[in-house]
């Protein structure tokens, strides 16, 4: 959920991936309310949406974002505080605050090694019950941050990713090719490492680094990227219907090219926008600014509702469906607008001045 900051001429952003960003981040809220509320009998077309496809966007463009931002900072130590600084500030005093509803109602039940390994984010620790559900993704995130971060060390830096995406490679080589099982070390590294280091997830981060590595060194004229970003659209519509139209996650044989598909687009509009040739307005990057806000304060509306029908079970049949949900949506943009310019903005430029 990292923001696509760029020096271009819409603020420092690219708008469109703002954009895209907040339409994704308002796919997982639709899905996440429409599954909250008992009852809820329209289809999926009607008020849920493919959220499986927004998490691999989000994870794509994780990593063309952080590349993009960080990629000169490479072999700079120097420059390691500040990222380590802003990553900090970015994830999570906003994921904090959207567990004060859950820790208020639940404090009790909690063990102290939940509690800790709930507010560190902390990777490798397995499959765990999420306090805020979207959660699970900022685990792979901060990996992801961690491993880059490490990367931008000299001679660190040679062979930390590398040999990163060769680990994947072994693990999951053969299936990714459609030769056979995974690689027989998965078994016999332990299950969190297993599930975060080894994750197919990272296949995703790895074609936005990819894409942020072309952007850097090729930007095509307008009558070849406007055909590409036509042509990777198309393909990216072909491999979202082999999921069930993004309701499923790829399987491992479709990966590979979902994962291409994903950093085509994103690196189409990339260079559309940052050529010219994509002019979009500033309000889109207001709406960037809400996404990541929408993507964690979205669940603390359906927790509440979801606690008051836990103590009052009664109060079920007095909340009609379609009305609770657009009621849910509501509120969760209201708590979104707030958290974002009242609490996050001013946030996110206290790190700057400071670091």
């Amino acid at each position: 959920m990292a923001s696509s900051r760029q020096q271009t001429g819409n603020g420092g952003k690219f708008i469109s991936l703002e954009i895209a960003r907040f339409l994704a981040a308002l796919t997982v809220a639709l899905e996440h309310i429409s599954t909250t509320i008992p009852g809820l009998k329209l289809g999926p077309a009607l008020l849920t949406a493919p959220a499986p496809a927004a998490v691999m966007f989000f994870f794509t463009l994780s990593g063309f974002v952080i590349h993009n931002a960080h990629a000169r900072d490479s072999g700079k130590p120097a420059r390691l505080p500040r990222y380590v600084w802003r990553r900090f500030w970015r994830i999570y005093p906003l994921y904090w605050l959207s567990l004060i509803p859950m820790l208020a109602v639940l404090w009790n039940g909690c063990s102290r090694a939940y509690l800790v390994n709930i507010l560190t984010l902390a990777p490798f620790t397995g499959n765990i019950a999420e306090l805020n559900p979207p959660a699970w993704t900022l685990r792979y995130e901060l990996l992801f941050y961690i491993i880059f971060g490490l990367a931008l060390l000299p001679y660190i830096r040679r062979v930390l990713l590398p040999g990163w995406a060769l680990l994947l490679a072994a693990a999951w080589g053969k299936v990714l090719l459609g030769f056979g099982p995974a690689a027989s070390l998965l078994p016999f590294l332990p299950r969190g490492v297993a599930d975060h280091l080894l994750s197919l997830n990272n296949v995703m981060f790895f074609a936005g680094l990819g894409a942020s590595w072309v952007f850097a060194r090729h930007k095509p004229p307008s009558y070849i990227l406007w055909p590409l970003l036509g042509f990777t659209l198309l393909a990216l519509a072909w491999a979202l219907r082999l999921g069930g139209w993004g309701n499923l996650y790829p399987t491992p044989a479709h990966l590979p090219f979902t994962a291409a598909t994903f950093g085509a687009t994103i690196y189409s509009l990339a260079a559309l926008e940052h050529g010219g040739h994509l002019r979009l307005t500033r309000r889109g990057a207001a709406l960037g600014a809400m996404s990541y806000p929408l993507y964690l304060m979205h669940a603390v509306p359906g927790f509440l509702l979801s606690a008051w029908f836990f103590f009052h079970p009664a109060a079920r049949a007095y909340y009609p469906a379609i009305p609770t949900f657009f009621l849910l949506l509501a509120a969760s943009l209201a708590l979104t607008a707030a958290s974002a310019f009242l609490f996050d903005a001013p946030l996110q430029r206290f790190a700057r001045k400071i670091l």
